[in-house]
């Protein structure tokens, strides 16, 4: 099996671009072999201070902690040590900067490892599996929304008033607090199978397209993918359309070999001149007893 990335981001409407993505090197194979394929998207907070550095630091902490792992390490213990090393990197930066908790960014990450899938995330950028033109979200939000769910469960509030509350967006925590209160990730690796195409985007992609477009655009080689979901999304020309990133990562089966025909040709062509070379001694050997 093999994996395909393909990216694209866009300011959108926005003075600043404050998402940030980062790949791991999907040819080196002695690190794939223990530590997978990496991916990951980082949408900076434009309500806190340093969005856009929040977001660059979060993705470049991420990285480098996951890819120093060893391959005594499990992937479930690298991933956690990097979303530790993320969260921490943003939190001193916002202490240097005297803005503690104040600087924050969401984060969610994808590894592909041995034909499974791990992830992490924290805030509300998604990860989705199109699987079979089927599009679902694997990882939750952590926003107001849950809470206001809950509510609704428990009968305090109706659907509607929880569809249209106006704080229903709002982070209930993200990368840059000094301790994470919950972190959403797999229970269990999910097997993949070949031709599963996931999606890790920030929040200016998710509710502007529905599922079926969505899946359209995904089913196209992963860099034209990333493209046309950002390109639908800005053609809609959304008021104040928020930055947009979308990671592609192609879940294939490895093509097969060309097949080496000269071989068989030239052996078929020995074959045909001998059969010739038997038919003349046995068409001479004929005439002779003939003739005798």
């Amino acid at each position: 099996m093999r994996v395909l990335p393909g990216n694209a981001s866009y300011i959108g409407d926005r003075q600043q671009q404050q998402d940030a993505f980062a790949l791991s090197d999907f040819a080196d194979a002695d690190f794939i072999a223990h530590g997978g394929y990496l991916a990951l998207v980082a949408d900076g907070i434009g309500g806190l201070q340093y969005g856009a550095e929040a977001a660059g630091i979060a993705a470049s902490g991420f990285l480098t902690e996951y890819l120093a792992k060893s391959s005594e390490q499990t992937v479930d213990q690298a991933l956690d040590r990097a979303l530790d090393a993320a969260n921490r990197a943003v939190f001193d930066a916002a202490l240097q900067r005297d803005c503690a908790e104040q600087m924050g960014t969401t984060l969610v990450a994808a590894l592909i490892h041995q034909d499974r899938l791990y992830w992490r995330s924290v805030g509300d950028s998604h990860l989705y599996l199109c699987r079979d033109a089927r599009l679902s979200q694997l990882n939750a939000d952590h926003n107001f929304a849950r809470q206001l769910q809950r509510q609704v469960g428990e009968g305090l509030i109706s659907q509607d008033d929880a569809d249209t509350h106006p704080e229903r967006k709002a982070l209930e925590f993200f990368i840059g607090l000094e301790l994470l209160p919950e972190v959403e990730r797999n229970r269990q690796p999910l097997p993949l199978r070949a031709g599963d195409i996931l999606l890790l985007c920030s929040d200016g992609i998710d509710g502007v397209l529905p599922a079926e477009e969505m899946v359209a655009c995904l089913n196209q080689s992963p860099m034209i993918a990333a493209q046309r979901l950002c390109d639908e999304v800005l053609a809609r020309q959304q008021p104040n359309q928020d930055n947009l990133t979308a990671v592609v990562l192609a879940y294939q089966a490895d093509q097969p070999q060309p097949r080496q025909l000269s071989g068989r040709v030239m052996n078929i062509g020995c074959l045909r001149i001998g059969i010739l070379s038997l038919g003349l001694v046995l068409a001479y050997l004929l005439i002779r007893q003939y003739l005798a």
